[in-house]
């Protein structure tokens, strides 16, 4: 053998376009080592090809399992080609030099989708081809590692270019595609192996977390990699954990359906108050009025750019985390006060996440998120008296509203801002008593519309809504009782608007 010739070691299970990689590598007299069905298939299409076992004098074992994990092969692929004592040991092994390593790796994704078969599933775990390819990668600045089939075009041309050898750049830019790569393929094995096959993690990163909702359970957050992240859109602020990132994730989306300035503040992954106006800074003042013993250190969010002058008015009050799509220096001059105070900027975060996933026994329930859009043409007058345009718009407020609270959800609204939100509820009769309770405790002048997440099932919620001087309802229609409730209301002289859409949020 020469030894000053050079080789490529291919290892291929899908073979498609093998022969045209073979046919410009023996072009530029490149030659050709292989293992298997791959040597097989290339022999086929008449190239010389000698086989990893014969130069290694080590055939392959375990059924296939050991073939290329060989101290020669890999030697022959890392040494230092201008390193003078790697030269040295080199030379000594008495190996061709493997200056192109072109693998792709076992299917093991597909196969674990189509099959729940144990063994077959292991048997694609690829060893070999990630460790080829590794070696290959990290000695980019004199090998070429191609592990995608998409790419034998840009390599062919690259070859071209060069009469026979690669750029520094290109092989730079393939060994970022190996480590992406094996770093998903090891993502979705160590997912399959936590018993987690129903999740796809391929592409996502991985960030432990100090704890999860409670001090004695783990926790981690994966991001996808080509997404920027709450953690890369923190400003300042402590150490993001579990709890943080759901409060965050329901205001955002909560804040996503108003284009209006608007405020959301949550606590404990609910809405305690929000309120739209043609000031945010009156949209923040109103919301937090909505309800302030609850906002309390919960999480304030605003789809407007915060100056200096809201700034100052939110410093005043005791708040986890900010949340904004921009900050003045100003207004960041300020909240640097408060060293703890996480400040999130939201301009760069991505927005879409199509589906919800939920752990179950046994399993996970994944659904489509709920992104209907609640508008005016979606409501229906079922009683005889109908509302001004103030109160319709009130009515979709509420809805919107009701949309992120907690089922049973009863939310109370006057003029784009909530006066009483009663959530989480085993009867929605006692959601109601709660949003009542809310709006009276905080000495809100009644005056108001109710929003409900889900049809009222009987007349006893109305009757308390109107005692407490409500002045109208909307509510998904659906009930075997919706016609006994459209006669109450018309009865009570009380506007009673439907929407097709439930809005339950468990």
């Amino acid at each position: 053998m020469n030894n000053n010739k050079k080789y490529a070691l291919i290892s291929v299970y899908d073979k498609k376009n093998l022969k045209k990689i073979c046919e410009t590598l023996t072009k530029y007299n490149i030659g050709l080592i292989s293992t298997g069905s791959t040597r097989k298939e290339i022999k086929k299409n008449g190239f010389i090809c000698d086989s990893v076992s014969n130069l290694t004098k080590f055939k392959e074992i375990l059924e296939g399992r050991v073939k290329t994990l060989n101290h020669n092969i890999h030697a022959s692929i890392l040494y230092n080609r201008k390193k003078q004592s790697h030269i040295s040991t080199f030379n000594k092994l008495k190996f061709p030099i493997i200056d192109f390593v072109i693998v792709n790796l076992y299917p093991f994704e597909r196969i674990i989708e189509e099959t729940t078969n144990l063994k077959k599933c292991i048997e694609m775990i690829d060893i070999g081809g990630p460790a080829l390819l590794r070696s290959a990668a990290k000695n980019f600045e004199s090998v070429t590692a191609i592990n995608n089939i998409d790419d034998y075009e840009n390599f062919i041309k690259n070859l071209e270019i060069n009469k026979g050898k690669t750029s520094l750049l290109f092989r730079k830019k393939m060994a970022k595609k190996v480590f992406i790569t094996t770093y998903s393929y090891d993502s979705v094995i160590a997912n399959w192996f936590s018993n987690n096959s129903g999740i796809n993690l391929n592409g996502y990163n991985a960030i432990k977390l100090k704890y999860g909702e409670n001090q004695n359970q783990k926790s981690t957050f994966y991001h996808l990699l080509k997404d920027q992240s709450f953690f890369k859109s923190k400003i300042q602020g402590k150490e993001l954990g579990y709890n943080n990132i759901l409060d965050i994730n329901s205001g955002l989306d909560c804040i996503n359906e108003f284009s209006d300035p608007t405020c959301v503040i949550i606590k404990h992954n609910n809405p305690c108050g929000i309120s739209s106006n043609k000031s945010i800074n009156n949209a923040f003042k109103d919301a937090l009025d909505s309800d302030k013993v609850s906002a309390f250190g919960g999480v304030v969010i605003i789809n407007r750019i915060i100056d200096k002058k809201l700034a100052n008015l939110i410093s005043k009050n005791f708040f986890e985390i900010i949340i904004s799509t921009n900050y003045t220096k100003d207004a960041k001059s300020i909240f640097k006060k408060k060293p703890k105070l996480i400040l999130i900027e939201t301009s760069k975060l991505s927005k879409n996440n199509k589906n919800e996933i939920t752990s179950v026994i046994g399993g996970y329930l994944i659904q489509e998120k709920n992104k209907k859009k609640i508008i005016k043409k979606d409501l229906f007058c079922m009683t005889n008296k109908k509302v001004n345009t103030n109160i319709l718009n009130d009515f979709v407020f509420a809805l919107k509203v009701s949309k992120h609270v907690k089922s049973n959800a009863i939310v109370l609204v006057k003029n784009k801002k909530t006066i009483g939100i009663g959530a989480g509820q085993m009867s929605r009769i006692d959601s109601t008593k709660l949003a009542i309770m809310k709006a009276k405790s905080l000495n809100k002048k009644m005056d108001f519309v109710a929003a409900s997440d889900a049809f009222f099932p009987f007349t006893d919620n109305i009757k308390l809504l109107i005692k407490n001087k409500c002045k109208g309802i909307v509510q998904p229609s659906g009930s075997i009782n919706d016609h006994k409730i459209i006669k109450f209301a018309d009865n009570n002289n009380l506007p009673l608007y439907f929407t097709k859409y439930r809005l339950f949020k468990h």
